[in-house]
């Protein structure tokens, strides 16, 4: 019972709340559209992996890697090839790597990751950067036969980049998963009637919409918490 207290110290009540109500109503609708049970196992433990990340909590690692590991088996049974391979070859590994580096950068007391903020050019930099990547990433699925193919890379990329710069520990990879939500909020729209995983995956994608406009305000008092401290 103490560990949990510990785990669950700094909390405030909008977080609890917020925790609980999204995994409840996960659940709720799992059971009434009949959705397989990987995919409610997938949205739980993508719902509590994305609210520790937001909290910039090591522990998001844990949940995220389990996710990701169903996610990934979900988007190749349709065919998402971009997203499959996003999950499976990269997210996996990277989960590893940003449990590592987030462990040498946390607050001991508060036991939350010192956050960083980018400059107004690099941010410029990176969006001019990200936009070309996708251009030749959406050619390349398109080749490949996938479906959905430029809403598939644009998800893929975003996610690949947004994925650097939380493991780097930016806060301003909150505002690349918020389009990274939106275009997966949109792809899963379009496959429901044609996989039973499809509803709670929309509704996943739309509890981790709201979760990261929290999670960039959140991250951007870590940042500015972690500049005076330097």
């Amino acid at each position: 019972m103490s560990k949990v207290k510990d785990f669950f110290k700094g909390w405030s009540k909008f977080e609890l709340c917020w925790l609980v109500l999204s995994t409840v109503i996960m659940i709720v609708l799992s059971i009434i559209w009949g959705d397989n049970t990987l995919a409610l196992i997938s949205g739980i433990t993508g719902i509590l992996g994305v609210v520790l990340a937001a909290k910039g909590k090591v522990s998001t690692y844990f949940f995220a890697t389990i996710n990701v590991a169903i996610y990934a088996y979900l988007t190749f049974n349709n065919h998402l090839y971009g997203e499959f391979m996003l999950n499976a070859f990269y997210y996996i590994p990277m989960n590893f790597i940003g449990f590592y580096l987030w462990s040498r950068h946390k607050d001991e007391k508060s036991g939350e990751v010192e956050g960083k903020a980018l400059t107004p050019k690099q941010i410029v930099i990176l969006l001019a950067a990200t936009a070309v990547i996708v251009i030749i990433y959406w050619q390349i699925l398109t080749h490949l036969g996938g479906q959905l193919a430029l809403i598939d890379a644009i998800s893929t990329v975003f996610s690949v980049i947004a994925l650097i710069m939380q493991v780097a520990r930016y806060a301003e990879q909150w505002l690349l998963w918020i389009i990274v939500n939106i275009v997966s909020v949109i792809m899963w729209i379009l496959l429901i009637g044609k996989d039973s995983s499809a509803v709670t995956m929309v509704v996943m994608w739309i509890a981790y919409l709201f979760n990261s406009i929290y999670g960039y305000y959140n991250w951007k008092k870590l940042a500015a918490k972690n500049s005076k401290h330097h």
